[in-house]
């Protein structure tokens, strides 16, 4: 056999060797994916049997530590962008001018899944619900959703984006009905709109150093509550930023870009684990801090924890979905509450609103009685065992947009949750039943009223 075509064999035999061979001595340790690393497989399970996954836990231990993975994931996603202009990553789209997006983005930007009048009339009436729980409990409120990226920056999305329907976002929809329902809300639409800069990362999700300032500053003003705004600063640009979906498509390698330095002076301490902003349950304490603040957040408020925590004495940053809000509200005590949600996200105070008994109401005297297909159910809670989930759905020939649903249990009338065209829940504590639950579901349409249904419900 020809010795070359022998040399040729054996480099490519020792170059496969590599990733699997140089996991003895250089494992991969640490993913960019937003998932934990696979753990070694155990050959004996937890309860002692033969762990009957093994083969496909090695699978999985083999694809998450193979030797210089992120190497090569880098090596591919330089190849695919440098040649093609396009992300070999599921979650990244690769724009022009090195600009990357978040590809759960694209049904908003696109108009591919528009919400219904009627659902964007719910998910005002869900936010609505919080408000009021808040108002009687004389705590401030504000509400507000960060656009995505490329709701406010899209002249750098790819060519064959650019038949974007002619479509109004959901979240810029949703406002008139936040107004309509008096929901204290901050609309970073119009904020971010008006500035004559770029406030987003290139190659990040999220906004800059002085986009957070920005959107930080709103949600003081709203709380009125005096704070430091920053004016008299000039930040400093600082080549730093090495954002997620740059980590996403490039592993640790791709190239940082400059983000807006503040060189805020830290006030405030973690009182509890924290690894980082990014952790799902975060408590700080700041002793020169007024006040008490519970915000629920997502991954934009990452850059808003440092300025905020400057400011309260205690705040408390939850992740958690569904918001477990009255247990939190009842043992901490805050003045403030804020609930920040990305654009991309909005519907998830549809599909999971927070768990809080809702306020209480009236429907009027004149109240038809109807038989429908109309039904309810109340189980426990997964997400807390001290209340009752109680969920069903309304006759839809008695839904219109702006239908509000009223529960009665136990003779007493609540404003439920709505979600979808027709469909209602609420989450009431256990320690006010007995062994029944009696139950009324009212359709309420302005002045008109009609009772869909009246069941009781055994709960032993």
């Amino acid at each position: 056999m020809n010795k070359k075509l022998i040399a040729f064999i054996a480099i490519c035999l020792v170059l496969c060797m590599i990733p699997s061979v140089g996991m003895i001595f250089f494992p991969t340790t640490e993913s960019t994916e937003n998932k934990a690393i696979a753990e070694a497989p155990k050959l004996i399970a937890d309860d002692g049997k033969f762990n009957q996954l093994i083969l496909q836990e090695c699978g999985e231990y083999f694809a998450d530590h193979v030797a210089l993975r992120n190497q090569m994931i880098f090596a591919d996603a330089k190849i695919q962008s440098g040649l093609f202009s396009e992300s070999n990553v599921s979650g990244v789209i690769y724009g022009t001018n090195d600009w990357l997006y978040y590809s759960s983005t694209l049904d908003d930007y696109l108009g591919r899944a528009p919400m219904s009048e009627r659902e964007l009339f719910n998910l005002s009436h869900n936010i609505s619900i919080i408000q009021e729980y808040l108002d009687q409990r004389e705590i401030s409120f504000v509400f507000t959703v960060p656009p995505n990226k490329n709701t406010l920056y899209d002249e750098n999305m790819p060519y064959y984006y650019s038949t974007e329907l002619d479509f109004e976002h959901n979240a810029i929809r949703l406002e008139s009905y936040l107004a309509e329902q008096n929901v204290n809300y901050i609309s970073l639409f119009d904020l971010f709109t008006q500035q004559d800069e770029i406030l987003y990362l290139k190659r990040d999700s999220h906004w800059n150093m002085k986009g957070a300032c920005m959107a930080y500053n709103s949600i003081m003003a709203a709380l009125e509550k005096s704070h430091n705004d920053y004016s008299d600063v000039d930040p400093g640009l600082e080549k730093t930023a090495n954002g997620d979906l740059n980590k996403m498509l490039y592993s640790f390698f791709g190239e940082t870009e400059e983000n807006y330095s503040y060189d805020l002076s830290q006030k405030y301490v973690y009182t509890n684990d924290v690894k980082g902003v990014e952790d799902g349950w975060i408590i700080t304490e700041n002793k020169e801090g007024s006040g008490t603040l519970l915000m629920f957040r997502d991954s934009f408020a990452d850059t808003l924890i440092p300025f905020i925590s400057n400011e309260f004495e205690t705040a408390y940053y939850s992740k958690g979905q569904p918001n477990a809000m009255e247990r939190y509200i009842e043992a901490d005590k805050p003045d403030c509450v804020v609930i920040e949600k990305v654009e991309r996200n909005i519907s998830d105070y549809l599909d999971t609103p927070p768990i809080l008994t809702p306020p209480t109401t009236d429907i009027t005297d004149n109240v038809l009685i109807a038989k429908t297909e109309s039904d309810v159910s109340v189980e426990p809670c997964m997400f807390d065992d001290n209340y009752y989930a109680i969920s069903g759905s309304v006759d839809k020939t008695r839904i219109e947009t702006n239908t509000e649903i009223v529960v009665c249990v136990n003779n007493v009338m609540y404003r439920a949750y709505q979600s979808g065209e027709n469909s209602f829940s609420l989450y009431l504590k256990k320690a006010g039943f007995s062994d029944t639950a009696d139950i009324q579901v009212y359709a309420v349409n302005g002045d008109n009223t009609v009772r869909v249904l009246s069941e009781v419900i055994d709960l032993k």
